[in-house]
């Protein structure tokens, strides 16, 4: 019976193909670079938005001599 079981195992291995083995975690990076590309985003957004109320602020205090 266990030759059977070997003669099965053995050959359902060659059909599947080699295991994968959990030294090549390739999900890991692509989650890397997307986690860092969307705190990037925020960072950006939120420094955006504080510096938009600055510029404006600052874009209404510039007198440019025109009188409407």
């Amino acid at each position: 019976m266990q030759d059977f079981f070997r003669c099965a195992h053995s050959w359902i291995r060659a059909r599947i193909g080699p295991s994968q083995r959990v030294e090549r975690d390739t999900g890991a990076a692509t989650t890397d670079w997307i986690l860092m590309i969307m705190v990037s985003i925020t960072i950006a957004t939120a420094v955006g938005a504080i510096l938009v109320n600055e510029f404006t602020t600052a874009a209404e205090s510039i007198d440019l001599g025109v009188n409407r």
